[in-house]
């Protein structure tokens, strides 16, 4: 088996630095700004909520009109440029609006590369796992060393540090063949999409080729809508317990290092149980964490956990990036990996953390982390449904087009 081309562990792990520099540190920054929690908490929404709508667009971009590398250069750009803005002195709208801005372009990051890397990878059922804990683990470090960073010099240096991993970034991509083109793989997806996947462009072909492509997406979109929701008032809880800010900088930084473990072991996990039973246990498993948040009497104690939700989150964002491979061909990878991150770190985001801020604020802690867990677990059960067949069973080590001509498959498998 090839090694996994240096390139790419070096744009992941561009990709975790960058993230870190700026995106754990958003919230402090608005309210340094004079923006109230409130305020910050509908901004984070209304960010979450345009990523719905921009990101499906952006792999539309990618699959149909300028290609996945050009499509990550062009949102680079347009990050880079919000970035930039904030280091101006510039009205409080203006900073919201480019917060927001930047939230929505810094979110394709990760979903393009994952559409380059499936394709790119020699054997990525095998090598994904580790190449996307270079993301978590580069995060991880970079987080602590501008912890250090701004608190000599304060959080107005984000953007500036951004900006330097971003133009690293951008150098990267530009040494990554876009394999859109490649042989006669889109003609035959094209052709069998039919002509109300002609009408909406690579989203319409990506539903007309795969039409349970719908239930997939409501039930991962329900499933995260309880994680990330949990994920949004974790810090909260924590707080109320007694703890200090460096136990919620902790509980997150115990789960991003976990997700290192959780990345790697999802191959391994997925050739032996099938990605169908890596998920429900994973989201099983996850929610049954998140339920004991409520309960639990000590800040050690839930911070314990998150060693364990490290770990899931690990396998469930491994697994949903090789899931797209077995539904879609490889002309609409970009289209496939940007919508199910739309559908779970963004309108998963927007749901959990709007219904989930009321249920919160009315009944409590306890019984917010006891819904909050029950519909992860009760995603878990509907995942189980939706990924019987092909698309839940055991990896093999390479993925094979489900849609490329049957020559081609089987030079695949040789």
């Amino acid at each position: 088996m090839a090694p996994t081309p240096w390139t790419l562990r070096a744009i992941y792990t561009a990709i975790g630095l960058s993230t870190a520099s700026i995106a754990p540190f958003v919230p402090v920054i608005l309210q340094a700004r004079g923006l109230d929690p409130a305020a910050i908490g509908l901004a984070a929404a209304l960010g979450a909520l345009a990523s719905t709508v921009v990101v499906p667009a952006w792999g539309h971009l990618a699959d149909s009109l300028v290609g996945r590398a050009r499509a990550f250069r062009i949102g680079l750009l347009i990050a880079a440029c919000m970035a930039a803005g904030l280091l101006l002195d510039i009205p409080l709208v203006a900073v919201v609006a480019m917060f927001a801005s930047f939230t929505v372009f810094a979110s394709l990051f990760i979903g393009l590369a994952d559409a380059l890397a499936v394709v790119d990878l020699p054997a990525p059922e095998r090598q994904y796992g580790a190449l996307r804990a270079h993301a978590s683990l580069s995060f991880t470090v970079g987080v602590v060393a501008v912890g250090f960073l701004y608190s000599w010099a304060g959080y107005g240096a984000a953007p500036a540090v951004f900006l330097i991993w971003a133009g690293a970034l951008l150098l990267l991509v530009r040494r990554i063949p876009d394999r859109r083109t490649d042989s006669q793989v889109r003609p035959h997806a094209d052709g069998s999409a039919g002509e109300r996947g002609r009408r909406f462009g690579s989203l319409g072909r990506a539903f007309a080729v795969q039409p349970r492509l719908w239930v997939l997406l409501a039930v991962f979109a329900f499933a995260f809508a309880g994680l990330q929701g949990a994920l949004t008032f974790i810090g909260i809880r924590i707080v109320d317990l007694g703890g200090r800010p460096s136990d919620v900088a902790l509980s997150f930084g115990l789960a991003s290092v976990a997700e290192i473990p959780g990345l790697v072991a999802a191959g391994w996990l997925g050739r032996r149980v099938g990605l169908r039973r890596l998920f429900v246990g994973s989201l099983v498993l996850y929610g049954l964490c998140i339920t004991s948040w409520g309960i639990l009497p000590y800040v050690v104690a839930i911070n314990a956990t998150r060693l364990v939700t490290g770990l899931c989150n690990g396998s469930l964002m491994a697994a949903r990036v090789l899931m797209v491979p077995r539904l879609l061909p490889q002309s609409l990878q970009a289209t496939g990996q940007v919508l199910f991150q739309s559908a779970t770190l963004g309108f998963g985001t927007v749901i959990g953390s709007v219904i989930g801020g009321v249920v919160y604020g009315w009944f409590g802690p306890t019984i917010f982390f006891a819904a909050a867990g029950g519909v992860a677990i009760a995603g878990g059960v509907g995942a189980w449904f939706v990924l019987a067949g092909p698309v839940g069973a055991r990896l093999t080590g390479r993925a094979v087009d489900p849609f490329e001509p049957a020559e081609a498959a089987e030079t695949a498998r040789t």
